[in-house]
């Protein structure tokens, strides 16, 4: 943690919207539903503004921060499900 905590004081200041909000590619926030440094509300806000050609969000239940780490089951779900089948799609040979 005590790393962690020499990040805590940059991360409070990281505005994403100043990065930008347009991609050109695939969009995909999947996050613990109990994440407290990065809230869900403010996330799906982010999430809602972002103008991508696909995009999905999805909340891990029981989850914290680290939801990847701590349920890589239900990760793993969320990439086969959601992510997989865009990239299957996107590089499939095109006419």
């Amino acid at each position: 943690m005590t790393f962690s905590e020499r990040l805590a004081p940059e991360a409070v200041t990281i505005d994403e919207r100043r990065e930008g909000t347009s991609f050109a590619l695939p969009f995909f926030v999947f996050q613990g539903a109990r994440d407290v440094l990065t809230p869900p509300g403010p996330a799906r806000r982010f999430f809602d503004d972002v103008d991508a050609p696909v995009k999905d969000f999805a909340l891990i239940p029981d989850a914290g921060h680290f939801a990847a780490f701590r349920h890589p089951g239900a990760f793993l779900d969320l990439m086969l499900t959601k992510v997989r089948p865009v990239l299957d799609h996107s590089s499939a040979p095109r006419p």
